[in-house]
């Protein structure tokens, strides 16, 4: 985001109540499930990569040196 992004944002939501601001949260919410159920896993050799170093199989580094 811009700084200017950022202002424009803070300044519509002044004001806001928390119902409002959460109704609004979830509309976008719901928009980008939407958007992301059309998505494919299309690097699996990634994600193996990935969860082997979320589930500590397998250090960050050696997932960044095998990349460069």
């Amino acid at each position: 985001m811009t700084k200017e992004q950022i202002a424009s944002l803070v300044e519509q939501l002044q004001g806001l109540k928390k119902y409002e601001w959460e109704r609004i949260a979830q509309q976008v919410n719901l928009y980008f499930a939407l958007k992301a159920a059309k998505l494919e896993l299309d690097d699996s050799e990634e994600l193996k990569r990935n969860l082997e170093v979320e589930f500590n199989l397998r250090r960050y580094s050696d997932v960044i040196a095998k990349t460069e």
